[in-house]
């Protein structure tokens, strides 16, 4: 199996994390380049989103999507990322949903201070985008989500989704529009010098 990452891409990276996680560490990972326009398209072929994470598999099949990416690593792992307990697997799925969407705010957020800066922006867009944000964050920070995944235990699919995507709010230095959140803070730390994150640190080439 050949799983197609990127540097820059929390989603990539959560697949990379997930098979580190998962103990998978033989299968080779190949970074692509920053963005399609690149170059790099035969590694789309299998993936009609046209983007990473995409994992071949011996096969020839292509895998797309990070969250069904994850969830082929824990089947072919025999269950390293999933819990078993319908509590802990729906506890699991909440902090992968709010991990995604907390990308997706990012990004739209990301775009929308860019295009700020060329004069071309939405009324009322950004402050929406960082109330939603915040809000998030404060779920977080003083929810019972957090009390529930203690950094050093073996991770999930929630947990590596949540880590990475914080994480990525970081490298894009987009949670400085948020109030601080020490006990936030304190996990992604504490996360983030798990061998599998450190071997998979966010780099951007682009000018993007």
């Amino acid at each position: 199996m050949i799983l197609f990452s990127q540097r820059h891409s929390p989603y990539a990276r959560k697949a990379e994390v997930a098979l580190l996680e998962a103990g998978l560490t033989t299968i080779e990972v190949r970074h692509l380049a920053d963005h399609v326009s690149q170059g790099d398209t035969p590694a789309y072929e299998e993936n009609p989103l046209n983007a990473a994470p995409l994992l071949i598999l011996d096969d020839g099949r292509g895998v797309f999507d990070s969250e069904e990416i994850c969830f082929y690593i824990d089947e072919f792992s025999g269950g390293a990322l999933v819990p078993k307990s319908s509590d802990a697997r729906q506890e699991a799925m909440i902090r992968q949903r709010l991990a995604t969407g907390l990308c997706e705010i990012g990004a739209d957020l990301r775009w929308e201070l860019q295009q700020n800066q060329t004069g071309i922006s939405v009324p009322g867009l950004r402050e929406d985008l960082i109330f939603q944000l915040s809000a998030a964050y404060d779920i977080l920070e003083n929810g019972p989500v957090m009390g529930k995944i203690p950094p050093d235990q073996p991770a999930d699919i929630g947990t590596i989704a949540l880590a990475t995507a914080l994480d990525w709010l970081t490298f894009r230095s987009l949670d400085a529009y948020v109030l601080p959140h020490p006990n936030l803070v304190w996990w992604v730390d504490t996360f983030r010098d798990r061998p599998s994150m450190t071997a998979t640190e966010y780099e951007d080439l682009s000018e993007f």
